[in-house]
């Protein structure tokens, strides 16, 4: 279904990803640029959901192969770019981690209570080596993968990259509903 609006939703994709330029050459205008600049602000904050919408477009675009493959990468790199940006802040390890090791805790208690005292340590220090062994277990496992997404999420959700993704979504969604791509016009392709 999403994949017979591809243009538009590139087009979207492209404004989104260029919404902070936009917002800045618009803020010079002064009737139109303060009402520009608030539409603006929303699209920025709906970015994530935008990037959702571009990835899930993109591999719905890779199962069914309807488009250029360029149009496809151009789909999931902006929407990478789009859902990295926000998702970057965010401490994953930590949280994960504190996950795990409270589930394991709480399974162990349920389902095989330990005595009070077992091999003469109390349970409670049992306890706290159940939920520490895989909460830390975890958390290493999840903080490689954190800071690999921060990398990511630096390259691709810069000013810079997004620029030039915002403006290739924009020209591939005009040119897609005139059945025309940029890739072979640029590429060769």
């Amino acid at each position: 279904m999403l994949v017979n609006y591809t243009p538009i939703i590139l087009i979207l994709g492209g404004i989104t990803s260029i919404s902070w330029l936009l917002a800045f050459l618009f803020q010079a205008i002064p009737i139109v640029g303060t009402l520009m600049n608030k539409i603006l602000r929303a699209l920025s904050v709906l970015g994530f959901l935008v990037g959702i919408i571009l990835l899930i477009t993109g591999f719905a675009i890779w199962s069914e192969q309807v488009w250029d493959i360029g149009t496809n990468y151009l789909l999931i790199i902006t929407g990478l770019a789009l859902v990295l940006k926000p998702i970057k802040q965010i401490t994953w390890a930590a949280l994960v981690g504190f996950i795990i090791g409270a589930s394991s805790v709480i399974i162990v208690y349920f389902y095989f209570p330990l005595p009070e005292i077992l091999f003469g340590i109390s349970s409670i220090w049992i306890y706290l080596a159940i939920f520490f062994i895989p909460a830390l277990i975890t958390y290493v496992f999840f903080k490689f993968l954190e800071d690999l997404i921060k990398i990511m999420g630096l390259i691709l959700a810069s000013r810079p990259v997004v620029t030039i993704l915002g403006f290739f979504c924009i020209v591939q969604g005009i040119l897609l509903l005139f059945n025309q791509s940029i890739f072979p016009i640029i590429f060769g392709i």
